[in-house]
């Protein structure tokens, strides 16, 4: 058989272990590192009595612990199921049911679902693997190569779900053989070498992935480097990732590579080669990129079948010995020109489908064109002919199966969801247009219910397979046989919103782009973009229309957090209005070090005036304020997260200092955490440290909500934490500017959504009270799972406000931090 991944790998190990493997931001990884980390995890499988060929969950986000959870899998002897990070819970609990998974590997900060991930699969009985909490176990295991892992060539290489012509998803099991191919064809077909530099932009939870962008380029030797997701869904930004980080291969669905290609790119453009799929593929006449475009046809049972270079309807001829033949509806061959169901052989085809075998048998079917006895091939579902060429030109399906955004989605699944949630209603579900929209027809159904029955799709389908519409209508038309008559379903009209109208000027320019982008005739102040039909690559475009038309950058990460209009507006104020402050307090005019204070719920300036005596002359103190606080206490206090570190940020960027740590105490700390997250998505360094005091981890679920107690419960409250003047809590005078700014800052704290992300490479230090119930010990403890750098925690004695009462303590222990700085400097 042709050598397994692994053993490539472990080849690239031992001519180079010490050049980068795999490259996300700031973090690399060496073929030394990973092949090692995979080595360790792969005997914390085995001692888990993971056996040969059985399947292993893995679910995190693109990131260098995804590499190594995949390779240490293989190396085990084991199948990784790959397992969608975005994907909803419920969805993802049912694959890991049906493929029997006994052992999942995941991550607290790796995985969006994490949070509810972990205690549901604890509840199935499921042994969680956590990369980054059970890293001291791990870190304890030999890392020298496995002796014992035995692979066939028709071993279980990984496990990934499809849609198919079935109502439901279907688990693909790939072959060793199946992989082994797929690298050879990189380097033979597609000149895949050492000196690559290959982006890695597909889902971890598609094959896709694996086969044509991790294994070819890690098997040759090449380096793996990932964009964040903002970087990804952004045409310019990507772009200027590419020629930044000098990619020279990087592979995308047509929806991400056309609107690439069409950008203007130098001369001298480091990439040699973008790979595309066989999906619809078109660009302008005009448009000449400076490097090679190939299309490629395969699907998830087959990999790479066809290909070619540059423009055409077609998506190519067969590529390194696999077999197509267009054939009949009795298996008869065609001849060239005309239509029929598309067959593929050779040995890229995967196994079969798990636990599946009528379907297997159904697909998988005995190849009698090959002349080789036990040949299969499999019959792809797609229709086909054979051009004057010689090229495949695909015409459509045999099933409902669409591609949406690079994914395929089948219109059955998605309708049988629909129906079933719509309670006693009909539905009908279609994809309309050339970008495949995905359209709900509802029957009998109220539509004061479609908000309800858009939340509970989500939590049951992925966000491509979500209808973008939904349509109501009096009765489903249907055939004269009693069916259904998709064809004479009318058009979608999209009409205006029943969600209030935008206001203000600002509101109703950010809805005129909203309703160009969704092809609305309205929409309202709390209408949620996704709901309406957008998906990440329109919100990509939002962002840069926004950018364009007001000069201002939205996070778009954080209009994930609350994709409302109205939300939509605060960004935007809070990015161009001086919402945030940054006040110097004390400090020589050229610091070495520079000390970023954030305010905790009801804090200002006051909390940290007196620091300045108390930190080493070479510390410059700089304190954030934001409006409703202190001197600005007549102005509208901000409510959330993401409006405070969008306009801070900004401001912190274009005053850089090398050597800059971030302090936060309660609310504070969470504040700077996202700060420091923002200025790495927005490819600004991190800062030099990160300093949290009296706060749970960012991960830990946030469950008081103070901010909704009536104003003299909300008082007493703030006065028994001890964190606000008494005296201006018992002001009356204050009371119509205090209770506003107090329950926002509370409304921040307590409304926080925490995303996953890879860790910060900064240093964390976190203090803790010994008796503080608002933050326990052990979930401070936390922190240390955000940082793929050093994390120490002190315990000062006191409650929620040590701050206060241990000032001199953990001004102290802060000075010992800073100080050491000193020393760093040259």
């Amino acid at each position: 058989m042709t050598s397994s991944v692994h053993s490539l790998i472990q080849e690239q190990v031992r001519r180079s272990p010490g050049e980068p493997a795999v490259v996300s931001g700031s973090a690399v990884l060496t073929y030394g590192q990973l092949n090692a980390r995979a080595n360790q995890v792969a005997r914390l499988l085995r001692s888990l009595g993971v056996a040969a060929d059985e399947p292993v969950g893995t679910c995190l986000s693109r990131s260098p612990d995804a590499v190594v959870s995949a390779l240490a899998i293989v190396k085990a002897g084991a199948a990784p199921v790959l397992l969608d990070p975005a994907a909803p819970l419920e969805r993802t609990l049912a694959q890991i049911r049906a493929c029997g998974v006994r052992v999942l590997i995941t991550s607290t900060v790796g995985c969006d679902l994490a949070a509810q991930l972990l205690p549901a699969v604890e509840e199935l009985g499921v042994r969680a693997v956590r990369l980054d909490a059970d890293r001291h176990i791990i870190a304890g295991l030999p890392a020298d190569d496995l002796a014992d892992v035995h692979l066939t060539p028709d071993s279980a290489a990984h496990v990934v779900y499809t849609s198919g012509s079935v109502t439901t998803p279907k688990a693909v099991v790939s072959r060793h053989e199946t992989v082994g191919e797929c690298v050879a064809l990189a380097r033979e077909e597609f000149g895949f070498t050492r000196d690559d530099r290959v982006a890695w932009c597909s889902s971890p939870g598609f094959g896709v992935s694996l086969v044509n962008e991790l294994w070819p380029a890690l098997g040759t030797g090449a380096t793996v480097l990932i964009p964040d997701a903002g970087t990804l869904l952004s045409p310019q930004r990507l772009r200027d990732w590419i020629l930044q980080e000098r990619i020279t291969v990087i592979h995308l669905v047509a929806t991400l590579a056309v609107p690439l290609c069409e950008l203007d790119w130098p001369a001298d453009c480091p990439l040699r080669l973008l790979l595309t799929t066989g999906e619809r593929f078109r660009l302008g006449t005009a448009t000449d990129p400076p490097f090679t475009i190939a299309i490629t046809y395969g699907s998830t049972e087959t990999t790479h079948i066809t290909g070619r270079l540059g423009r055409g309807e077609s998506v190519g001829r067969p590529l390194g010995g696999a077999s197509v033949y267009v054939l009949d509806a009795s298996g008869e061959r065609l001849p060239d020109g005309e239509a029929g169901v598309v067959h593929v052989g050779g040995r890229r085809l995967a196994r079969g489908y798990l636990a599946e075998p009528a379907l297997t048998a159904s697909s998988f079917l005995p190849d009698p064109f090959a002349g080789v006895p036990g040949a299969r091939m499999y019959r792809t579902g797609d229709l086909g002919r054979i051009d004057a060429d010689g090229e495949l030109v695909l015409v459509g399906r045999v099933d409902r199966q669409v591609k949406v955004r690079g994914q395929a989605v089948n219109l059955d699944e998605v309708e049988a969801v629909v129906a079933a949630q719509a309670g006693a209603g009909e539905a009908a579900v279609v994809a309309i247009g050339d970008d495949s929209r995905v359209v709900a027809y509802l029957a009998g159904v109220d539509g004061a219910a479609v908000a309800a029955l858009h939340k509970a799709l989500a939590v049951r389908l992925p966000r491509a397979h979500l209808p973008a519409e939904f349509v109501l209508l009096d009765r489903l038309p249907r055939t004269v046989t009693g069916k259904v008559d998709r064809a004479a379903l009318p058009a979608p009209r999209r009409t205006s919103s029943s969600s209030p109208a935008p206001d203000a000027e600002g509101e109703g320019e950010l809805a005129g782009i909203w309703c160009e982008l969704l092809e609305r005739e309205g929409v309202g102040i709390d209408d949620d973009f996704f709901e309406l039909g957008g998906h990440s690559l329109l919100a990509a475009r939002m962002v840069l229309e926004i950018e364009e038309r007001r000069g201002v950058k939205i996070d778009l990460t954080a209009f994930y957090e609350r994709p409302t209009l109205r939300a939509l507006s605060g960004l935007v104020s809070a990015a161009t209005q001086p919402g945030n402050v940054l006040v110097r307090l004390s400090g020589p005019e050229q610091p070495l070090v520079r000390l970023v204070c954030f305010p905790f719920a009801g804090g200002g300036l006051s909390a940290y005036a007196s620091w300045g005596d108390l930190l080493p002359a070479h510390v410059e103190l700089v304190c954030v304020l934001p409006p409703g606080r202190g001197p600005r206490l007549d102005e509208r206090p901000l409510e959330w997260v993401a409006e405070l570190v969008g306009g801070l940020g900004p401001k912190l960027a274009a005053d850089p200092h090398p050597r800059t740590y971030l302090f936060g105490h309660s609310l504070g700390a969470i504040v700077a955490f996202e700060t420091a997250r923002w200025l790495r998505r927005n490819a600004h360094p991190e800062p030099a440290g990160l300093l949290v005091s009296g706060s749970a981890a960012p991960q830990t679920p946030v469950t008081a909500r103070a901010h909704l107690l009536p104003d003299d419960a909300l008082l007493a409250h703030v006065g028994a934490l001890g964190g606000t003047d008494q005296s201006l809590v018992d002001d009356e005078r204050l009371r119509p500017l205090l209770l506003p700014a107090l329950r926002a800052d509370f409304a921040m704290h307590e409304t926080y959504q925490y995303a996953a992300d890879e860790p910060l490479a900064c240093p964390v230090t976190a203090f803790a009270g010994s008796h503080d119930d608002e933050a326990p010990i052990e979930d401070v403890l936390g922190w240390g799972e955000q940082t793929a750098g050093p994390f120490q925690m002190q315990v000062l004695n006191g409650g929620h406000f040590f701050i206060a009462s241990q000032h001199e303590r953990l001004l102290g222990l802060l000075s010992e931090a800073l100080e050491a700085e000193t020393e760093k400097v040259p």
